[in-house]
């Protein structure tokens, strides 16, 4: 069963591009963080809250690619035809039924994480190591 995604870029100061890779998905008492980086920047997303998620290769996800890719952004909402669309064709995927759970994209060069959350993560900038060293200072 193929399902037709409908994705929402949800929009960022951190724009991305061709070095933009997911570095990190850490899940604590604190919630799901998934630090995500490029050349030119490093944040933290933190969902504070989740139903689940999942890691797979981009190549896995195939079906998204025409609606979103690195030359459009690294966060989206997955409106239709995601992972969560997928799940609730299980009669036992009870978060669906009791709570309608929202799906987030986050995608890399490889790696890409989708999220069933409750609302958007909150971003925050890391320092990165990736950053140019300013040798003047």
């Amino acid at each position: 069963m193929i399902f037709e995604p409908k994705v929402l870029k949800i929009e960022s100061p951190y724009k991305s591009d061709r070095s933009t890779i997911v570095e990190e998905v850490k899940l604590s008492g604190d919630g799901l963080d998934i630090i995500v980086e490029s050349n030119n920047w490093k944040i933290k997303a933190n969902f504070d809250a989740t139903w689940g998620f999942r890691v797979l290769d981009e190549v896995d996800l195939g079906e998204f690619w025409t609606k979103c890719d690195l030359t459009q952004g690294w966060l989206f909402e997955v409106l239709e035809g995601g992972w969560n669309s997928l799940e609730k064709t299980r009669d036992h995927f009870v978060t669906g039924k009791l709570y309608e759970p929202r799906e987030y994209l986050i995608i890399g060069l490889n790696e890409c994480v989708s999220v069933l959350a409750h609302e958007p993560p909150v971003i925050t900038e890391q320092a990165s190591s990736n950053k140019k060293i300013n040798k003047d200072t």
